[in-house]
């Protein structure tokens, strides 16, 4: 499966703002670049998309930036995928111009079928949560080894 740079910055995004939007403070886009090395033009294109879903909220002022929007326990991957592009989970088919081939019927039904289930199932099951707890221990690690 290949994704586009614009769910992988979105997810990184997303991600980064969990972990450090801590006790109210909020993240900016410039912040988000800098740390992932992303251009800030183009990810002040993508947030938008996990705003419309109500998955980030911009705060304006001195402080403003970036807050999730909801408990991150309640924020699922596949929300996060869906907000940014919804054919990442669509359903993989043959698409054969003979509908009644037997064996396009076979390989959609026990193979496409099955695995575009999984896919969307195992993406409901993973929570920001879960990701940003996960970044948070990978980067202590990572400062650990670094000192």
């Amino acid at each position: 499966m290949k994704i586009s740079t614009k769910v992988e910055f979105g997810i990184m995004a997303i991600i980064d703002i969990a972990v450090y939007s801590q006790n109210g403070c909020s993240v900016t886009a410039p912040d988000i670049a800098k740390r992932h090395n992303i251009s800030k033009k183009y990810l002040e294109q993508i947030l938008p998309y996990l705003t419309s879903a109500n998955l980030i909220r911009g705060q304006k002022g001195l402080n403003g930036g970036y807050v999730v929007a909801r408990d991150l326990s309640k924020i699922t991957f596949k929300d996060i995928l869906n907000a940014l592009d919804t054919r990442v989970l669509n359903d993989v088919y043959f698409d054969s111009r003979d509908k009644n081939d037997m064996m396009t019927e076979l390989i959609n039904d026990r193979l496409w079928s099955a695995m575009s289930s999984y896919l969307q199932n195992y993406a409901e099951s993973i929570t920001l949560a879960e990701i940003a707890e996960h970044y948070k221990q990978n980067e202590i690690i990572a400062q650990a080894k670094a000192v």
